[in-house]
């Protein structure tokens, strides 16, 4: 509301006038956030851009600063070349969404409005060490298609994006999730909601051979999704994309269903491009999922997800990238670790561009609660290990999924699904989709839901090679552990993870046994080389996402402080 806005000149004289013409000239204005406080000339030490001869800037109230609806909204995004937010000792504190970039939806572009593409749009820089706090439950970050982000903490002084009920009001819990909506990236990169110009792409039967991804008579493509949230746009052909930088980075708290029956996730990389880094970040207590790709092609190394409420890992709509590194902790309700769609809903599972995630050096811990139970339940089901479904294609290596439970009791731990096709399990028998160097150390290790034509489907005999029947012919898969029933160990967590019953175990114990304290997996001969498969993946000395010699999560994650309580 303006009444609660602080509006000051920022030169003398600042109503001049009427001149000879009768019109009356305003001198450039200070537009500063609400807040009970403000500051004098030259000593605010909030954001502020200038946009048509107005300063817009956050109001210091001498210990933090607050940016209103007038600093930017969901309506009044910011589109200027760029906004900074610095490190100067207090938090930034926003009444309502910080929208970077204009969105050019499909209208628009349609009637000559120009696709911003990499870097054409408003660039956000936060610095090292910012603490980002969003009051409205409906409040979120949202980077528009050609703007970029570029939030750089270390490990000494993360970048953290939450809650007013976690940073000021300290009263946020670990059972509140969804207290502010999130970030979401928009990218110009390929998605199968747009036409790929082939039989099998989605729009075939009105496009024809015409492709949503060349340019058209007036812009650079012709591809536009409406994101979830409110409305903004992604989609495009550069799968290449530089969106920018999140490095060192939290997201807590996230999650709240912005509009009805739509719910944010912490962080949503919507067509983004391999150009982006995502490394070190973080989701914590979030509602929905913790990273969810639609689209696109970004790569992620050493990420965490901790108590989020749906799937810790969600990609689909033509989501071709890599993830290295991850460690993914049920602490009680939640989804799944990792969940792959090439579709979903009642779409075609064949549409291409196709769906895959190829991923290495994965700790995924399950709880074994069912959906809406524990001591935070979620309500978006059973907490499960990673689930490839829809026509979703996977390569995975490296990877430790288990369970917290006693005697690592769990729901599924690892799931092949067809669905309104045979394309998922298709994938694995053509070996398209992979496994080596995986233990699965649950009581229920694996299921699997074939289509009829891939009934003999053997998922067990998959993962030790194939070839026990025509429905699972012999494959490439080698060294995958599986340490189920009598297997497991009487302390079972301290088998595959250091640490005790009811700890938050996330490191890899440098000896992996089974029941009878034999070691099944030898982490110094078994390991897959992932450096052979080139993009950002390197050579691994341990399973999983994590050990001692490698603890990258230390001093600057959340969540691992507490005990297990399921």
């Amino acid at each position: 509301m303006l009444k609660r806005v602080m509006i000051s000149t920022v030169v003398a004289g600042a109503l001049v006038g009427c001149t000879d013409s009768g019109d009356v000239n305003l001198s450039p204005t200070n537009i500063s956030g609400s807040g009970s406080g403000g500051s004098t000339a030259g000593s605010n030490v909030c954001a502020s851009y200038t946009e048509s001869g107005q300063t817009f800037q956050g109001s210091f109230d001498g210990t933090n600063c607050i940016y209103s609806s007038l600093f930017s909204s969901s309506s009044k995004p910011i589109t200027v070349d760029s906004v900074t937010f610095s490190n100067f000792g207090g938090k930034h504190i926003f009444e309502d969404s910080l929208f970077i970039g204009e969105d050019v939806n499909a209208s628009a572009a349609q009637a000559g409005k120009r696709i911003p593409q990499e870097g054409e749009g408003t660039r956000l820089n936060i610095a090292a060490g910012v603490t980002m706090v969003f009051k409205n439950t409906d409040g979120y970050v949202r980077i528009a298609r050609g703007s970029q982000i570029f939030a750089e903490g270390t490990a000494n002084s993360p970048i953290v994006f939450t809650s007013d009920e976690d940073a000021i009001l300290g009263t946020a819990t670990e059972s509140d999730r969804g207290q502010w909506g999130g970030i979401q990236i928009n990218g110009n990169g390929r998605t199968n909601k747009c036409h790929d110009g082939t039989s099998t792409g989605s729009g075939f039967a009105s496009k024809g051979s015409t492709s949503d991804f060349a340019a058209t008579a007036n812009n650079v493509h012709n591809c536009h999704v409406t994101a979830e949230g409110r409305p903004a746009t992604y989609g495009g052909n550069n799968n290449a994309e530089n969106s920018g930088v999140l490095k060192y980075v939290v997201i807590k708290h996230a999650g709240f269903e912005v509009v009805d029956g739509d719910e944010l996730n912490a962080l949503t990389l919507n067509a983004v491009g391999s150009g982006t880094t995502i490394s070190h970040v973080q989701t914590y207590t979030s509602q929905d999922d913790g990273f969810e790709m639609f689209g696109g092609a970004v790569n992620m190394d050493h990420i965490v997800a901790v108590n989020v409420g749906d799937d810790s890992i969600d990609y689909s709509e033509g989501y071709n990238g890599d993830i290295q590194y991850a460690v993914v902790v049920h602490t009680s309700g939640a989804n799944r670790c990792i969940e792959g769609d090439n579709t979903g809903g009642s779409r075609d599972d064949g549409f291409t561009p196709t769906t895959k995630l190829r991923i290495s050096n994965l700790t995924c811990v399950t709880s074994n609660v069912g959906e809406n139970a524990g001591t935070n339940p979620s309500g978006k089901g059973s907490s499960e290990g990673p689930l490839y479904r829809e026509g979703a294609f996977f390569e995975m290596y490296n990877s430790l999924v288990t369970s917290y439970a006693t005697s690592m009791a769990s729901n599924e731990c690892l799931e092949l699904d067809d669905s309104e096709g045979p394309q998922t399990i298709d994938a694995a028998q053509a070996g398209t989709s992979k496994a080596s160097s995986n233990v699965i150390a649950c009581g229920e290790a694996t299921k699997v839901g074939a289509d009829a034509a891939n009934a003999g489907f053997d998922l067990v005999n998959w993962l030790a090679g194939g070839g026990v029947n025509a429905q699972t012919p012999a494959n490439s898969n080698t060294n995958n552990v599986l340490i189920t029933g009598s297997d497991v160990a009487a302390d079972a967590i301290g088998s595959v993870l250091e640490g005790t019953a009811g700890s938050r175990a996330y490191l890899t114990a440098a000896s992996i046994k089974n029941g009878s304290g034999t070691q099944v997996f030898d982490q110094s001969t078994q390991l897959f080389d992932a450096s052979t498969l080139g993009s950002i993946f390197k050579k691994p000395t341990y399973l999983g996402g994590a050990n001692s010699g490698d603890n990258w999560l230390d001093g600057w994650t959340v969540g691992f402080d507490k005990s297990f309580t399921p």
